[in-house]
């Protein structure tokens, strides 16, 4: 009977060990299996674009597919609630931005998860918005713009990904800034809206250079102006809004990745590591350039705390503009 005790309690601290031992290891390893990567807004958007890039690269590191799912719908809370709500292992993945994860923490009250779900891996990288018109508007410059939506009010209407995206808070703060009204109508993502655009069934958009590239090189679009402090070394003849005139208006999206909050320590260390890497890359920050983008990067804990002080940004915002959430 002794002897019994003795080796079932010699099993069980052997186990223990076994798992303290192999728990860092299997994290040093991750993944050992297909990853998905889930983005919250529709196919072509620039967090779709910039996905896609970077999975290319480091499904290479990983000798593992990365499988980019588009999850549109409500704002982005369709995919960020699949996120939060998923095994906490580090294979699936959220595209975080504005939208998902600041945006909707402060309009909707009744969602299905909050910005404590998720633990926040990387910021990888920010755009300036760029305020785009069908090729033949009638509004050549963004002075024009404000002329033509002051002597028509209401008639103008500006698209967005949907209520409580980053280009629906930029069509408010354009407003805001500039004395006028421009009606906001949602999509399920910057690809319909900015299809309509083009087709002239709206007047305009707020949206990122990288999702506006192929409409640009058909022809079917045209920019007026920039939100970035500087103008872009992809767009150098589109001037500043700060050069027409909008000093109150520069604001930018950022976008990163994040993991259900219950995600081991080591597995979210390990997936900043690995993207902090890839976006080292010499190709990557060519393409990153050339699509009007910036990379940033950095530890869990800056883009945590860059989440947290954009969310009290626009808590202020929405008070001040008593935006809601569309029913």
């Amino acid at each position: 009977m002794i002897r019994s005790n003795w080796f079932r309690r010699l099993i069980f601290f052997s186990s223990l060990l076994l798992g303290y031992i192999s728990y860092p290891a299997s994290a040093q390893d991750f993944p050992v299996k297909p990853v998905r990567w889930i983005i919250p807004y529709s196919a072509g958007a620039s967090n779709d674009v910039v996905a896609r890039l970077l999975a290319q690269k480091l499904s290479q590191v990983w000798a593992q597919p990365i499988v980019i799912e588009n999850r549109a719908g409500a704002g982005g809370t369709i995919g960020a609630s699949l996120v939060a709500h998923a095994t906490p292992d580090g294979y699936t993945l959220l595209m975080t931005n504005p939208g998902s994860n600041a945006i909707q923490h402060v309009l909707n009250q009744h969602s299905t998860y909050s910005n404590r779900d998720f633990a926040h891996v990387i910021l990888l990288g920010s755009a300036p918005l760029m305020l785009s018109t069908r090729k033949d508007f009638s509004a050549s410059t963004v002075s024009d713009l404000i002329a033509l939506a002051k002597a028509n009010p209401g008639l103008l209407t500006g698209g967005s990904s949907g209520t409580g995206g980053s280009s629906h808070f930029a069509l408010e703060l354009f407003n805001r800034a500039t004395g006028v009204e421009i009606r906001h109508i949602p999509y399920k993502g910057a690809a319909p809206a900015l299809a309509d655009v083009a087709g002239g069934q709206i007047s305009l958009i707020f949206t990122t250079p990288a999702s506006i590239f192929a409409l640009l090189d058909a022809n079917k679009l045209k920019v007026l102006g920039v939100s970035s402090q500087t103008r872009l070394a992809a767009f150098p003849n589109v001037p500043t809004m700060a050069e027409q005139g909008v000093r109150d208006f520069n604001d930018k999206i950022w976008f990163g990745v994040s993991v259900p909050a219950a995600t081991p320590h080591s597995v979210v260390s390990k997936l900043n590591l690995d993207f902090n890497n890839v976006l080292k890359v010499s190709e990557i920050k060519e393409r990153f350039t050339t699509l009007g983008l910036e990379i940033e990067g950095g530890t869990p804990e800056d883009f945590s705390a860059m989440i947290n002080a954009d969310i009290e940004r626009l808590r202020e915002l929405v008070m001040t503009e008593k935006i809601g959430v569309s029913p």
